[in-house]
């Protein structure tokens, strides 16, 4: 668990939101790519957006995911 301090990659300071946020755009993708196999499409009007919530759906958790217990 990194918590919600910044951290140093390569001398460059990124906050734990930019992480979460690769991460999710990555988890994302993968999603995307089974729901496509499923046929999602038949049931979402707009792919887009739904795509959208997906990805801040998937970062809020990971964000929610570093806080501590207790806090």
């Amino acid at each position: 668990m990194i918590g919600l301090q910044a951290v140093d990659l390569l001398g460059v300071f990124v906050e734990p939101a930019v992480i979460c946020l690769v991460a999710a755009l990555v988890a994302t993708a993968g999603l995307r790519r089974i729901l496509n196999r499923i046929g999602i499409d038949r049931f979402v009007h707009n792919r887009a957006l739904f795509d959208l919530a997906v990805l801040i759906a998937m970062t809020s958790l990971f964000i929610l995911s570093l806080r501590r217990p207790g806090r």
